[in-house]
Protein backbone atom coordinates (compact mmCIF):
# COMPACT_ATOMS: atom_id res chain seq x y z
CA UNK A 1 0.00 0.00 0.00
CA UNK A 2 1.10 3.56 -0.66
CA UNK A 3 1.74 5.56 2.52
CA UNK A 4 -1.39 7.77 2.42
CA UNK A 5 -3.60 4.79 1.57
CA UNK A 6 -2.09 2.68 4.37
CA UNK A 7 -2.46 5.49 6.90
CA UNK A 8 -6.09 6.06 5.94
CA UNK A 9 -6.77 2.30 5.98
CA UNK A 10 -5.44 2.00 9.53
CA UNK A 11 -7.33 5.09 10.73
CA UNK A 12 -10.62 3.97 9.18
CA UNK A 13 -10.30 0.49 10.67
CA UNK A 14 -9.66 1.95 14.12
CA UNK A 15 -12.72 4.23 13.88
CA UNK A 16 -14.97 1.46 12.53
CA UNK A 17 -13.93 -1.08 15.12
CA UNK A 18 -13.94 1.32 18.08
CA UNK A 19 -17.20 3.15 17.38
CA UNK A 20 -19.18 0.68 15.26
CA UNK A 21 -17.99 -2.76 16.33
CA UNK A 22 -16.85 -3.44 12.78
CA UNK A 23 -16.14 -7.08 11.92
CA UNK A 24 -14.29 -8.58 8.97
CA UNK A 25 -14.90 -12.27 8.31
CA UNK A 26 -12.77 -14.58 6.17
CA UNK A 27 -10.49 -11.88 4.68
CA UNK A 28 -7.71 -14.46 4.53
CA UNK A 29 -9.26 -15.90 1.34
CA UNK A 30 -8.28 -12.77 -0.60
CA UNK A 31 -5.09 -13.41 -2.62
CA UNK A 32 -2.23 -11.39 -1.18
CA UNK A 33 -0.79 -10.68 -4.63
CA UNK A 34 -1.91 -10.82 -8.22
CA UNK A 35 -5.11 -9.70 -9.92
CA UNK A 36 -8.37 -10.09 -8.04
CA UNK A 37 -11.87 -8.64 -8.22
CA UNK A 38 -13.71 -8.05 -4.95
CA UNK A 39 -17.42 -8.28 -5.81
CA UNK A 40 -19.78 -6.87 -3.19
CA UNK A 41 -23.45 -6.09 -2.80
CA UNK A 42 -24.22 -2.36 -2.72
CA UNK A 43 -26.56 -0.73 -0.18
CA UNK A 44 -24.94 2.60 0.72
CA UNK A 45 -22.57 5.35 -0.40
CA UNK A 46 -20.40 4.14 2.50
CA UNK A 47 -19.78 0.77 0.86
CA UNK A 48 -16.57 1.62 -1.07
CA UNK A 49 -14.58 2.81 1.97
CA UNK A 50 -16.05 0.19 4.31
CA UNK A 51 -15.46 -2.76 1.98
CA UNK A 52 -12.09 -1.28 1.00
CA UNK A 53 -11.08 -1.11 4.67
CA UNK A 54 -11.86 -4.82 5.00
CA UNK A 55 -9.47 -5.76 2.18
CA UNK A 56 -5.86 -6.14 3.41
CA UNK A 57 -4.37 -4.68 0.24
CA UNK A 58 -4.81 -1.52 -1.81
CA UNK A 59 -7.88 -1.58 -4.04
CA UNK A 60 -9.14 0.35 -7.04
CA UNK A 61 -12.83 0.84 -7.72
CA UNK A 62 -15.24 2.00 -10.39
CA UNK A 63 -17.36 5.02 -9.39
CA UNK A 64 -20.20 6.69 -11.28
CA UNK A 65 -19.01 9.73 -13.23
CA UNK A 66 -21.44 12.04 -11.39
CA UNK A 67 -19.17 11.84 -8.34
CA UNK A 68 -16.39 13.52 -10.33
CA UNK A 69 -18.33 16.70 -11.12
CA UNK A 70 -17.10 18.45 -7.99
CA UNK A 71 -13.37 19.11 -8.64
CA UNK A 72 -12.36 18.88 -4.99
CA UNK A 73 -14.25 15.65 -4.34
CA UNK A 74 -13.03 14.24 -7.65
CA UNK A 75 -9.43 14.94 -6.62
CA UNK A 76 -10.04 13.28 -3.25
CA UNK A 77 -11.53 10.03 -4.53
CA UNK A 78 -8.90 9.79 -7.26
CA UNK A 79 -6.29 9.74 -4.48
CA UNK A 80 -8.01 6.55 -3.31
CA UNK A 81 -8.07 4.93 -6.75
CA UNK A 82 -11.56 5.81 -8.01
CA UNK A 83 -12.10 5.28 -11.74
CA UNK A 84 -14.96 7.22 -13.39
CA UNK A 85 -17.63 5.10 -15.03
CA UNK A 86 -20.46 6.20 -17.28
CA UNK A 87 -23.29 3.90 -16.29
CA UNK A 88 -25.78 4.98 -18.97
CA UNK A 89 -23.63 3.58 -21.79
CA UNK A 90 -21.11 0.81 -22.22
CA UNK A 91 -18.02 2.65 -20.98
CA UNK A 92 -15.25 0.88 -22.88
CA UNK A 93 -12.58 3.25 -21.56
CA UNK A 94 -13.43 2.35 -17.94
CA UNK A 95 -13.53 -1.34 -18.82
CA UNK A 96 -10.13 -1.13 -20.52
CA UNK A 97 -8.73 0.71 -17.49
CA UNK A 98 -10.08 -1.95 -15.15
CA UNK A 99 -8.65 -4.78 -17.25
CA UNK A 100 -5.31 -2.97 -17.47
CA UNK A 101 -5.13 -2.56 -13.68
CA UNK A 102 -5.89 -6.23 -13.18
CA UNK A 103 -3.22 -7.18 -15.73
CA UNK A 104 -0.80 -5.24 -13.51
CA UNK A 105 -1.75 -7.46 -10.57
CA UNK A 106 -4.00 -4.92 -8.83
CA UNK A 107 -7.15 -5.53 -6.76
CA UNK A 108 -10.41 -4.10 -8.12
CA UNK A 109 -13.57 -3.52 -6.09
CA UNK A 110 -16.79 -3.87 -8.08
CA UNK A 111 -20.50 -3.81 -7.30
CA UNK A 112 -22.11 -6.30 -9.72
CA UNK A 113 -25.58 -4.82 -9.26
CA UNK A 114 -24.36 -1.56 -10.79
CA UNK A 115 -26.30 0.63 -8.37
CA UNK A 116 -27.37 0.82 -4.74
CA UNK A 117 -30.22 -1.36 -3.56
CA UNK A 118 -32.50 1.02 -1.66
CA UNK A 119 -34.39 -1.90 -0.11
CA UNK A 120 -31.24 -3.74 0.94
CA UNK A 121 -32.28 -6.77 -1.11
CA UNK A 122 -29.93 -8.11 -3.76
CA UNK A 123 -30.56 -6.87 -7.28
CA UNK A 124 -30.05 -8.53 -10.65
CA UNK A 125 -26.36 -8.16 -11.65
CA UNK A 126 -24.99 -6.43 -14.73
CA UNK A 127 -22.74 -8.45 -17.01
CA UNK A 128 -19.77 -6.04 -16.68
CA UNK A 129 -18.11 -8.01 -13.91
CA UNK A 130 -18.20 -11.15 -16.04
CA UNK A 131 -16.69 -9.32 -18.99
CA UNK A 132 -13.85 -7.78 -16.97
CA UNK A 133 -13.08 -11.03 -15.15
CA UNK A 134 -12.89 -12.99 -18.41
CA UNK A 135 -10.81 -10.38 -20.25
CA UNK A 136 -8.36 -10.14 -17.37
CA UNK A 137 -8.46 -13.83 -16.37
CA UNK A 138 -8.94 -12.62 -12.79
CA UNK A 139 -10.41 -14.53 -9.84
CA UNK A 140 -13.45 -13.02 -8.13
CA UNK A 141 -13.86 -12.90 -4.34
CA UNK A 142 -17.57 -12.46 -3.45
CA UNK A 143 -18.21 -10.11 -0.52
CA UNK A 144 -21.25 -9.23 1.55
CA UNK A 145 -21.48 -5.96 3.45
CA UNK A 146 -24.19 -5.11 5.95
CA UNK A 147 -24.93 -2.23 8.27
CA UNK A 148 -23.69 0.57 6.01
CA UNK A 149 -27.27 1.58 5.23
CA UNK A 150 -27.96 1.87 8.98
CA UNK A 151 -24.85 3.60 10.24
CA UNK A 152 -26.72 5.30 13.10
CA UNK A 153 -27.98 1.95 14.40
CA UNK A 154 -24.53 0.43 13.95
CA UNK A 155 -23.10 3.22 16.09
CA UNK A 156 -25.66 2.38 18.78
CA UNK A 157 -24.76 -1.33 18.31
CA UNK A 158 -28.35 -2.08 17.29
CA UNK A 159 -27.18 -3.68 14.06
CA UNK A 160 -23.92 -5.16 12.84
CA UNK A 161 -21.42 -3.43 10.60
CA UNK A 162 -19.45 -6.12 8.88
CA UNK A 163 -17.95 -7.44 5.66
CA UNK A 164 -17.59 -11.15 4.98
CA UNK A 165 -15.86 -12.86 2.09
CA UNK A 166 -16.27 -16.16 0.24
CA UNK A 167 -13.63 -18.32 -1.42
CA UNK A 168 -12.38 -16.99 -4.78
CA UNK A 169 -14.36 -17.88 -7.87
CA UNK A 170 -12.26 -18.78 -10.92
CA UNK A 171 -14.32 -17.77 -13.98
CA UNK A 172 -12.43 -19.98 -16.42
CA UNK A 173 -13.18 -23.06 -14.30
CA UNK A 174 -16.94 -22.67 -14.53
CA UNK A 175 -19.05 -25.08 -16.56
CA UNK A 176 -20.60 -22.60 -18.97
CA UNK A 177 -23.93 -23.54 -20.57
CA UNK A 178 -23.02 -21.73 -23.80
CA UNK A 179 -20.03 -20.60 -25.87
CA UNK A 180 -21.64 -17.21 -26.46
CA UNK A 181 -19.53 -14.48 -24.81
CA UNK A 182 -22.46 -12.45 -23.52
CA UNK A 183 -24.05 -15.58 -22.08
CA UNK A 184 -20.77 -16.40 -20.32
CA UNK A 185 -20.47 -12.90 -18.86
CA UNK A 186 -24.04 -13.13 -17.59
CA UNK A 187 -23.44 -16.60 -16.13
CA UNK A 188 -20.40 -15.36 -14.19
CA UNK A 189 -22.29 -12.34 -12.85
CA UNK A 190 -25.22 -14.50 -11.75
CA UNK A 191 -22.91 -17.04 -10.09
CA UNK A 192 -21.21 -14.22 -8.17
CA UNK A 193 -24.58 -12.97 -6.95
CA UNK A 194 -25.56 -16.49 -5.87
CA UNK A 195 -22.44 -16.63 -3.73
CA UNK A 196 -23.11 -13.17 -2.28
CA UNK A 197 -26.62 -14.35 -1.45
CA UNK A 198 -25.15 -17.37 0.32
CA UNK A 199 -22.99 -15.01 2.39
CA UNK A 200 -26.10 -12.99 3.27
CA UNK A 201 -27.80 -16.14 4.57
CA UNK A 202 -24.74 -16.91 6.71
CA UNK A 203 -24.92 -13.40 8.16
CA UNK A 204 -28.64 -13.72 8.91
CA UNK A 205 -28.07 -16.94 10.84
CA UNK A 206 -25.72 -15.06 13.18
CA UNK A 207 -28.15 -12.21 13.83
Amino acid sequence: MRFHYRASWIFLNLVERLFFGFRVINAQVIPKTGPVIIASNHISYCDPPVVGSAVPREVYFLAKEELFRNPLFAWLIRQYNAIPLRRSVGDLAAIRKAVDLLSQGKALLMFPEGTRSLSGKLLKPKLGIGMIAMLASAPIVPAYVRGTNRIGKAFMRKCKLEVRFAEPLLPMSLDFPSDDKKARYTYIAEEVMRRIESLSHEAEKET
